[in-house]
């Protein structure tokens, strides 16, 4: 299955004066023989393949973390899906009663098999979306958790919620950093959902908004000198070429772009 792919992958990620020490284990005595053998086991623990990585976390944990502008699709034991979008990590643990999905950082789509007996859940921490079989978004950030419906019906509670909203088919809702879920309401999902065709796309966005969103695919994060954050953007930049967007911004507002010491890039007033 997807799922076992990288365990087969598990020597490439340890370091070849290590495989060359656990190769000369048999000339030892029986107890370095083991010590060897504990020692590859612990390294196949801990795996780090093509960007992402997937480890058990105790109890059925396992987790998929994708790195700085890297995109992945992952197969969930039940035949579900979850693609996660650039700087994400999920812990999934699949019980008998439910399949739980904690979302702790970053973004993912899930594409989930229906299954009326076994609910699917996403924690995102200030609050929790349930399905029996859908499609759907939910993004984590600092101060907020969003859930976007592209197919079905999500239940979504906030953390202090007293009942979870029922949300629709094009319907979106946040969750605020108290952890209340406002109203359901209609969502861009084409720009919502860009990021799968590595895509950002930004229709009269404010600045701010449009600098933590394209950071989010750069190592080192955009930041605005005061008087700026208001300024809105409209345009289409890949994720791949997120310089273009900082190229781009002086000519279309009155703004340039500066690089500060420790490599983070500065959008201030002309």
């Amino acid at each position: 299955s997807r799922l076992q792919e990288p365990i087969w992958q598990a020597p490439g990620a340890v370091a070849p004066e290590h495989l060359r020490a656990l190769a000369e284990a048999p000339r030892r005595t029986a107890r370095s023989g083991r010590r060897a053998a504990l020692a590859l086991s612990l390294g196949a623990a801990i795996i780090a393949v093509g960007g992402w990585a997937l480890w058990p976390r105790g109890a059925g944990w396992t987790e998929y973390q994708t790195q700085v502008g890297e995109l992945r699709s992952v197969a969930l034991p039940d035949g579900s899906r979850a693609e996660l979008n650039s700087r994400s990590h999920i812990r999934v643990r699949f019980g008998e009663a439910e399949r739980r999905v904690e979302l702790v950082a970053g973004e993912a789509l899930f594409s989930v098999e229906k299954n009326t007996g076994r609910p699917f859940v996403v924690d995102a921490g200030l609050g929790t979306a349930v399905v029996t079989g859908t499609r759907f978004d939910v993004r984590r950030d600092a101060e907020q958790v969003r859930v976007l419906v592209e197919s079905g019906s999500v239940k979504v509670a906030g953390a202090r919620d007293a009942a979870a909203v029922p949300v629709g088919p094009g319907q979106g809702i946040r969750i605020d950093a108290a952890g209340q879920a406002d109203r359901p309401a209609p969502a861009d999902l084409a720009a919502t959902l860009a990021w799968r065709g590595g895509q950002i796309r930004f229709s009269d966005t404010d600045l701010a908004s449009a600098a933590r969103e394209v950071s989010r695919y750069r190592q080192h994060p955009i930041v605005l000198a005061p008087g700026v954050e208001h300024l809105t953007v409209t345009s289409v930049f890949q994720t791949r070429d997120t310089d273009a967007f900082l190229t781009a911004l002086p000519h279309i507002l009155p703004v340039r772009v500066r690089q500060l010491p420790d490599g983070r890039s500065e959008i201030v007033a002309r």
